[in-house]
């Protein structure tokens, strides 16, 4: 299986040369190329989630060629973390997770060519928690928080009277949020703890906001 896999992986790489990036610097670079062979859309960064994006939303059975210095690390090798993407079925937006025991690591050193595959994931956790909020009032919503106005996934920021607003928060305890309605009217949106992984549901029938249950994604 995995003798096939490098076959077509090397037929495609013998095609697709080119595509990314530019002539390597055999001097003081290394050609890495990433394969996605996992079922998800990936993305990957260089060392930890907080640093460099190589590629962002790689699709399942693609490659991605681009040109890295060298580990210069004595030996331990360069990092990669991979986040893997998967669309939320019926709310139409993408949502991350991750595989928390997995991380690849590879020393690279300058005028060679990696191919780094990658996997789908032993044990996939969800590193993001949403709130969803059901608008059934009479008037547009906002959801808030002291001064800060929040937007939705979609970019917009008030929900439409019998519209969902769907918004990405922050895990942990979730106190002092509001809805915000017309010129000075809050309504105080009841404490509750976000984990990741999680979508939470309440409903606004314009006098208070109403729990109305979690899903799991």
């Amino acid at each position: 299986m995995r003798c096939a896999i490098a076959i077509s992986l090397l037929a495609l790489l013998s095609l697709s040369c080119g595509k990314h990036g530019h002539e390597t610097s055999y001097d003081s670079l290394a050609e890495v190329i990433f394969y996605n062979e996992s079922n998800y859309h990936i993305s990957i960064y260089h060392t930890s989630f907080s640093g460099s994006l190589i590629v962002d939303k790689l699709a399942p059975g693609q490659i991605y060629s681009t040109e890295l210095y060298p580990s210069n690390n004595y030996g331990i090798g360069s990092v990669f973390s991979v986040r893997y993407w998967y669309l939320i079925e019926g709310e139409n937006f993408w949502t991350g997770g991750i595989d928390p025991d997995a991380q690849i690591t590879q020393n690279i050193e300058a005028g060679q060519r990696y191919i780094i595959q990658i996997p789908s994931p032993k044990k996939l956790e969800g590193s993001e928690a949403f709130f969803k909020v059901l608008n059934a009032s009479g008037m547009p919503i906002e959801f808030r928080r002291y001064g800060t106005v929040f937007v939705q996934i979609n970019g917009e920021h008030s929900v439409p009277s019998g519209k969902t607003g769907i918004y990405k928060i922050n895990s942990g305890e979730i106190s002092e949020y509001t809805i915000f309605q017309q010129i000075d009217n809050y309504y105080p949106i009841p404490e509750f703890t976000a984990k990741n992984g999680y979508i939470y549901i309440f409903e606004f029938n314009g006098t208070e906001v109403i729990p109305a249950g979690e899903q799991k994604i």
